[in-house]
């Protein structure tokens, strides 16, 4: 899908301890002595197999915003801190910033300093609103030549409905997605080996307004494949999904049924293959080929007819 915007509200007052500047460090649940003291922790983009903490660390007046990946995949996170009460800013309150991955699905990230502020008046309240949109992937990934395999059944035959530069959304971000008319609970397979590293199984429901476009609105599986790159299987079925974060998969494994959730006009199955942009707000599709046939291989067509023979 495209992006997902959050925004966070934090209240504190409590002054703390002095304040050390040092690097980012890798984290083990508790409050981190270099920054200060824990003032708030906001979890956030929480998914099958990981989640954003944003953590607020005290020392004096000082205040220093961290951002933590618990998801076993490299994030880009587009950030901005906004309606500063109290607080004056001491490093620049907006940008970009990478998420190394945990080394396990809801393991503990390195954490990232975003930003650094001033309590203006120790004795009163402060406010700040974070403002973000995250996409998985690391930017630098690149496709390796790889012919993927039809994510479904052999014997089975369905339509590509939308194909790549597709007018009604393959663009941008899903610039290089294909369709297929699978029917609701077609058995979705890994056209590529590797890890599941995200999903998400409770959405329901469909639609085309922009409110479906939220990865929270539908039901998907992230795979990790061995360059970098991520294979995205889309609108799959409620409850529907038999993996889980941090399974390793092999070309053809089972991964869920397909369904209609999110931004969808029609029950279908959307692969891509993807990874974040360096704007953590876009994602960087590549084009990709399929085994259509014994020794044969092309580049999805919108309109044909695609029968799975592996």
């Amino acid at each position: 899908m495209r992006w997902w915007v959050l925004l966070t509200l934090v209240l504190a007052c409590t002054p703390g301890p002095g304040y050390q500047q040092r690097e980012p460090v890798t984290a083990v649940g508790q409050p981190d002595p270099g920054y200060g003291t824990l003032d708030n922790r906001t979890i956030e983009f929480v998914f099958d197999g990981g989640q954003i903490e944003f953590e607020l660390y005290r020392a004096g007046s000082r205040l220093t915003q961290i951002a933590r990946n618990r998801f076993a995949v490299p994030l880009m996170v587009r950030w901005s801190l906004s309606d500063l009460e109290n607080l004056e800013p001491v490093s620049p309150s907006e940008g970009v910033a990478f998420l190394p991955p945990a080394a396990v699905p809801l393991g503990m990230g390195p954490q990232v300093v975003l930003a650094e502020l001033d309590q203006v008046d120790p004795t009163r309240r402060y406010r700040r609103v974070i403002e973000f949109k995250a996409r998985w992937g690391d930017p630098r990934s690149e496709a390796t030549d790889y012919i993927y395999r039809l994510p479904y059944p052999r014997g089975l035959t369905y339509s590509v409905l939308q194909g790549f530069h597709g007018a009604f959304s393959h663009h941008g971000s899903n610039e290089f997605a294909v369709d297929f008319d699978c029917p609701v609970a077609t058995p979705v397979l890994a056209a590529r080996p590797g890890v599941v590293v995200a999903a998400n199984a409770s959405a329901q429901g469909a639609g085309t307004t922009p409110d479906f476009l939220d990865y929270r609105r539908t039901n998907f599986v992230l795979v990790q494949h061995d360059d970098g790159t991520l294979g995205e299987y889309m609108h799959l079925s409620p409850s529907g999904i038999e993996v889980k974060p941090g399974q390793r998969v092999e070309r053809g494994s089972e991964l869920a049924l397909s369904g209609n959730t999110g931004f969808s006009s029609t029950p279908h199955l959307h692969f891509q293959v993807m990874t974040a942009a360096e704007d953590g707000v876009n994602a960087h599709s590549f084009p990709f080929r399929l085994a259509v046939g014994p020794k044969k291989a092309e580049e999805p067509v919108q309109g044909r007819r695609y029968s799975a023979w592996e």
